[in-house]
């Protein structure tokens, strides 16, 4: 029997499942309902997909619209902590046990993955005995990050990272699709608060987006070109400032590599696009006004600048305090600012972790920046251009660089987008080129070549 064969044996004893559990226990149970049927789908994805399973549960958990629609932002979940905590456990763990039982180990273990799993292991007891108890720990923002190296850590299983591009790509719609949905239905309003924030939405839109657009160059320059000017228009609905740096550092990164590879011709379609995509954002009146309003003159003076010098200098006095463990309560540093001033959060990822953490926790976070450094280094210094590692290595800068001006780590579905490329990156890291410039890597499909007529 074939793979497809398989696949639609497996989706069809699936709905045959699925049909009779949910019709008898929806009347009575609807939660039970709901939670078998979602077992029952997990299971045939996993049969289906394979090792494809992993990114596309990474990136479902992480667009799916957990809180409301719309609204300001920052607001309780729809579904109870449990549950969501659940979801965030399960899409790391579930694949990769999946794939354990399938198969032999795929990416050799060393050092430097021992000490990142003995300090997840310590950062999940430490935080543990602060707390007291488990109850404190159900929060999704804790769960996420505590589950942060245990998903890098399941990440290196599967090497191949090309289901990346698709799962990128699906996310990228259907955060689009939601985005335009939130817009219409209230218009004027920051976009996002479905996944929390509209910066965590901006972040997310950026971690996805070299993927996405990868999977669309493969597959046409117009496409990959609506691709770069709708994710464009995302991010300024967002009204994410810190997104919007971070995905210029990625083009201006992107364009640095094809100098130092000397592709001027793919510079011109990367320069061209981004000018009409600019163009295009420009010319439509809302997103124009926008822009103007985040990036006017009175920026400089704002509440959040202000706010941030304040935790900057905070931050440090209590890290100088505690610098090893912190004070061991994961958003510790958000209550204490928050009761001085009229924020309650630090802004900065790094500093928040640095006074909750110490640097233990610094070092967890660090850790997936680092890998994804030292790819974009190595492709840089050698010239090189492998199209998956780059999109990885860039969605994870991109969180890197939201970090700097927003709690970032403790939203759980930046943690789990941010770790598991991070591990996928470190396992295939061996696998790059280590040799001065050689073959170019194609970023789009090359023109088929007619045989010659004799």
């Amino acid at each position: 029997m074939t793979a497809l064969r398989q696949s639609r044996a497996a989706v069809l004893a699936g709905a045959l499942l699925v049909g009779p559990i949910a019709g008898a226990l929806a009347a009575r149970k609807p939660t039970i309902t709901l939670l078998l049927c979602l077992a029952v789908i997990c299971v045939l994805a996993l049969a289906s997909l394979g090792d494809r399973a992993f990114p596309w549960a990474i990136a479902a958990v992480a667009v799916i619209p957990w809180y409301p629609f719309t609204g300001p932002g920052a607001a309780p979940p729809l579904v109870r902590q449990l549950y969501l905590c659940i979801a965030i456990v399960a899409a790391p763990l579930v694949p990769w046990l999946w794939s354990l039982a399938a198969g032999a180990r795929r990416a050799r273990p060393n050092r430097m993955m021992v000490i990142l799993a003995i300090l997840s292991i310590a950062l999940v007891v430490i935080v543990y005995i602060s707390e007291g108890s488990v109850k404190p720990m159900v929060q999704s923002g804790t769960v996420g990050f505590l589950m942060g190296g245990i998903t890098f850590l399941c990440a290196r299983r599967f090497t191949d990272a090309r289901a990346w591009l698709g799962a990128g790509f699906g996310a990228l719609v259907l955060l689009g699709t939601m985005g335009v949905a939130a817009a219409v239905i209230d218009p004027g309003d920051r976009v996002g608060s479905f996944v929390g924030h509209g910066i965590t939405y901006g972040a997310l839109v950026v971690a996805v987006l070299p993927a996405a657009l990868v999977f669309a160059l493969r597959r046409g320059r117009t496409l990959a070109a609506l691709v770069a000017a709708g994710a464009g228009a995302l991010l300024i609905l967002s009204q994410s400032r810190s997104s919007w740096l971070a995905a210029l550092l990625m083009v201006f990164y992107v364009m640095l590599l094809l100098a130092r590879r000397g592709d001027f011709r793919l510079m011109g379609y990367v320069g061209g696009g981004l000018a009409v995509a600019l163009i295009v954002i420009f010319s439509t009146g809302s997103l124009h006004k926008i822009v103007e309003n985040r990036l006017n003159s009175s920026v400089g003076q704002s509440q959040a600048v202000t706010h941030r010098q304040f935790s900057l200098s905070y931050a440090s006095g209590q890290i100088r305090k505690h610098p090893v463990f912190g004070t061991g309560t994961p958003g510790s540093a958000a209550q204490q600012i928050g009761a001085q001033t009229d924020l309650g959060a630090v802004d900065n990822g790094y500093l928040s972790i640095g006074v909750d953490l110490g640097l233990i926790g610094l070092f967890l976070v660090l850790f997936p920046v680092a890998v994804a450094l030292r790819v974009l280094g190595r492709c840089l210094r050698l010239g090189i251009a492998p199209p998956v590692e780059l999109a990885l290595a860039l969605g994870v800068i991109g969180v890197a660089v939201v970090s700097l001006f927003y709690d970032s780590f403790y939203w759980a579905q930046l943690d789990l987008v941010m770790f598991a490329m991070a591990g996928v990156l470190s396992a295939r890291l061996p696998l790059l080129p280590n040799a001065p410039l050689g073959r170019r890597v194609r970023l789009y499909p090359a023109p088929r070549m007619r045989p010659a007529r004799y």
